[in-house]
């Protein structure tokens, strides 16, 4: 042990370089927004009580508004249900959310996080008829990759809304943890992650003959659906 505490002390080191560089960066972002922007928040600093977690940064959008965030430079051995667990109770509190913050997130840190706009039925039907007008002219390729994009929006804000904080993750990531904290099913998830291979193959130019895309592409309009109805379901609830 004694011969290894060299390494994992530099080790360490490191994960603290990365993790305060990525904290610095986000930080920065929110602060460009006009918004006050707290490091290492002390409970009286805080706008409730949430126990004896300490959060990297505080975002104050207004006095009754912002963001609980943590900062994990890697998402090695994320503590989803910890995170969770947070997350809901933050939530208890209008105007607050929680946010994990990776420095592999898929998603940048956006104006969107502000403003969380909704998709409207409109908005929608429109993305629809937009990839069945591409299906009609043959370009699958383009009509598959438009409507992950679409279906990947929905994952996301639905695990936003079931307030699991892994909307900026990873897609393979996010899939996964939505199916450990089992928000989809076993078909579902097993869907999801073939069609993320087809995803993959076409969008670094690999070959999918067209009548397997035409498949591909009508079983993920089955999956987006899926998604819409899961969506709309919790929002009554």
């Amino acid at each position: 042990m004694i011969i290894f505490l060299p390494e994992f002390i530099r080790f360490f080191k490191t994960v603290n370089i990365l993790n305060n560089l990525l904290k610095q960066k986000v930080a920065e972002c929110y602060r460009s927004q006009g918004y006050e922007v707290i490091d290492r928040p002390q409970s009286h600093q805080l706008p409730f009580d949430i126990g004896q977690y300490c959060p990297d940064l505080l975002v104050k959008i207004s006095d009754n508004q912002g963001f609980i965030i943590e900062i994990k430079d890697t998402t090695t051995n994320l503590s989803i249900d910890r995170y969770y667990e947070l997350a809901k109770n933050i939530a208890e509190h209008n105007g607050w959310r929680f946010l994990l913050i990776t420095g592999e997130d898929a998603t940048p840190i956006a104006e969107e996080d502000i403003a969380d706009h909704k998709l409207t039925q409109p908005q929608i039907l429109q993305r629809k008829e937009r990839i069945a007008k591409l299906m009609s002219i043959g370009e699958h390729e383009a009509a598959f990759i438009s409507l992950w994009i679409f279906a990947e929006i929905l994952m996301r804000r639905y695990a936003r809304q079931v307030l699991i904080p892994i909307d900026r993750l990873p897609t393979i990531l996010m899939i996964q943890h939505l199916h450990t904290q089992a928000q989809i099913s076993d078909d579902q998830f097993q869907r999801a992650i073939a069609l993320n291979e087809i995803r993959n193959r076409v969008a670094h130019g690999f070959p999918v003959k067209s009548i397997n895309l035409g498949e591909a592409i009508e079983r993920l309009l089955n999956l987006a659906d899926e998604f819409i109805a899961m969506k709309n379901r919790k929002s009554l609830s």
